[in-house]
């Protein structure tokens, strides 16, 4: 018993003393765009530009030198023996090369990246890039001429025009101080034309190189081929549409002509109530909740009424349905308040084309759509807010009053013996699961 107190921790005494002087610390700094900032800067904007301008792979650094040895690895085989995780590897290591990562879209960068080849050239060879576009994965190299690349874009008889007002000894000159290092392009994806077969794109290794090459040829392949899987989507999308199922091919290619496609995330407000639309969506995936607005008496915390505005739910709006064509050709308000309920894809034909269409094309757009649930009266909306809050009042008193029960017989759920594991056999074999659940208060589980 004696020992007993000495097994608790007894506080420090601390003797009165001069205290020891404090030296300023040296608060640490680091680089934001060239500039250096404190680390403990309150400025939300320095915090927010790094995270939308993440830290860039620099050509220099050995990180970017080891991930082109990568490639270069992987480049050695034959398209046909690579694996689908070694194509997924070139594809990201492709994008890591900004003169083809500004060109390609992500589904032609994709696409090329399981058909791309790599070649060895030695020391003092030519290479003549108007086959394809071509990267320096190993190695360095001078361009003969001072136009050595072409992008998208760029119009060839521009680069003749100014070739022909750059003296020879000029173009020479420059290129002779230009130095193409891992990394950088030389080349164009779209082949020139015959008239202008005497431009060559081309340069001088000045060591043994390792080049990826995108061929010309697989690019335009690929290009239509995307192309033609784009016009098959948007004419099924079309097609698909309740309203647009007996319409001539005539005039759905030309609203196929309009038609963009837009991501939009859970949550986004696609329509607002009382505008006019401002696009004519068609729903490739995904769905959207189309809401009501009403008046309502609220009852506040201290029971005082206060009239707000609230939103019912009057529908949904499903893959290959459409919506907007009446508001924009009326030119009247949208009745409803769109909002997408998950990540949505949309054909959207915007609404200065809808109006700029033929006047036959318009008036078979009035006969065939029709407004979004403009068929619901205010009464049957009022009668639906009733409805929700009546049975949102409902499960709270349930609610509480399992919860009382359930404590008052000594019952907490997700607690030592109430915590049970329940079996279930999985579809189409033997084996079993095991989960682990808990007792919960909930609609399917209880009733009063």
């Amino acid at each position: 018993m004696k020992l007993y107190p000495k097994i608790f921790y007894g506080e420090k005494t601390v003797l009165p003393g001069i205290p020891a002087p404090h030296s300023k610390r040296a608060l640490s700094i680091e680089s934001v765009d060239g500039g250096k900032i404190k680390k403990t800067s309150h400025d939300i904007g320095i915090y927010i530009k790094k995270i939308k301008n993440p830290k860039k792979v620099l050509r220099e650094s050995p990180e970017f030198k080891e991930k082109m040895n990568t490639l270069i690895q992987i480049l050695w085989k034959i398209p046909i023996l690579r694996s689908a995780k070694e194509h997924n590897t070139v594809y990201e290591m492709m994008k890591l090369i900004p003169d083809i990562r500004v060109q390609l879209s992500d589904e032609e960068l994709k696409e090329l990246s399981i058909c791309t080849i790599m070649e060895h050239w030695v020391k003092g060879s030519t290479v003549v890039g108007n086959q394809g576009f071509y990267a320096i994965l190993k190695g360095s190299a001078r361009p003969q001429a001072k136009f050595y690349k072409r992008m998208l874009g760029e119009d060839f008889h521009s680069l003749c025009e100014a070739l022909s007002a750059t003296s020879q000894a000029t173009m020479i000159g420059i290129s002779g101080r230009t130095l193409l290092i891992r990394g950088s392009c030389f080349g164009t994806l779209e082949k020139a034309p015959l008239k202008l077969s005497h431009l060559l794109l081309s340069i001088v290794a000045e060591e043994n190189c390792e080049i990826l090459k995108i061929s010309s040829t697989d690019y335009l392949r690929i290009k239509k081929e995307i192309a033609k899987r784009e016009h098959v989507a948007k004419e099924e999308l079309i097609h698909g549409c309740p309203y647009y199922r007996a319409w001539p091919m005539l005039y759905v290619f030309q609203l196929m002509s309009y038609l963009k496609w837009r991501q939009f995330p859970a949550g986004y407000v696609l329509v607002k109530g009382g505008e006019i639309c401002t696009f004519v969506g068609f729903i490739k995936s995904g769905y959207c909740n189309a809401y009501r607005e009403t008046e309502a008496l609220v009852k506040l915390p201290l029971g005082k009424m206060v009239k707000r505005t609230r939103q019912v739910l009057v529908g949904q709006l499903q893959e290959k349905q459409s919506f907007g064509e009446v508001s924009i050709l009326l030119q009247v308000p949208f009745t409803c308040r769109v909002i997408t309920a998950t990540d949505v894809k949309l054909g959207i034909i915007e609404a200065s084309a809808i109006l700029g269409l033929d006047k036959m094309l318009q008036m078979l757009l009035l006969q065939t759509a029709e407004p979004i649930f403009g068929n619901i009266t205010q009464d049957e909306i009022n009668f639906e807010y009733i409805k929700k809050e009546k049975q949102k009042e409902w499960q709270c008193v349930k609610n509480k009053m399992v919860k009382e029960i359930l404590f008052q017989n000594g019952i907490i759920p997700g607690f030592g013996k109430w915590t049970h594991e329940w079996r279930h056999l999985v579809k189409g074999g033997g084996e079993k699961l095991t989960e682990q659940t808990s007792l919960t208060c909930s609609e399917s589980d209880s009733s009063v």
